[in-house]
């Protein structure tokens, strides 16, 4: 079963905020890095699909060259804080024994960030090339 970017987001968003009285197996910062993760694969899905719409071939590229190109056809301000969100998000996947978790703070952050992200790329139409 295929799911979507807000898909991601809301079980990123049950992650960090569970039910009030409901005990979690998982401890707070293992659930704040599986939300990261979610997370990240939420921008990343919902940047295929964006590129999907406007150009076929980049949605086969690197997520960094999808960001560099993105400014081209959104908002720069929409395209710089894609990058800083997923950048955020691609360190706090990445566990190191020595680092710290992020957390769930930093990460509910980098939730609401996404979901702004998700709705800007959304309705953001796609400029003309000059």
């Amino acid at each position: 079963m295929t799911r979507t970017p807000h898909d991601l987001a809301a079980a990123a968003h049950r992650l960090l905020s569970p039910p009030a009285g409901v005990a979690h197996s998982l401890a707070p910062g293992l659930r704040a890095r599986a939300a990261a993760a979610l997370l990240r694969l939420a921008l990343d899905e919902a940047m295929d699909g964006f590129w999907r719409q406007v150009s076929p071939a980049m949605a086969r590229t690197r997520g960094r060259t999808k960001a560099l190109c993105m400014e081209w056809y959104v908002p720069p301000s929409v395209a710089r804080q894609w990058y800083a969100v997923w950048s955020a998000l691609s360190a706090a996947c990445h566990h190191h024994t020595y680092e710290l978790p992020p957390t769930p703070g930093e990460v509910r952050a980098w939730h609401d960030d996404v979901v702004e992200l998700l709705a800007a790329l959304r309705v953001v139409p796609v400029r003309a090339e000059a």
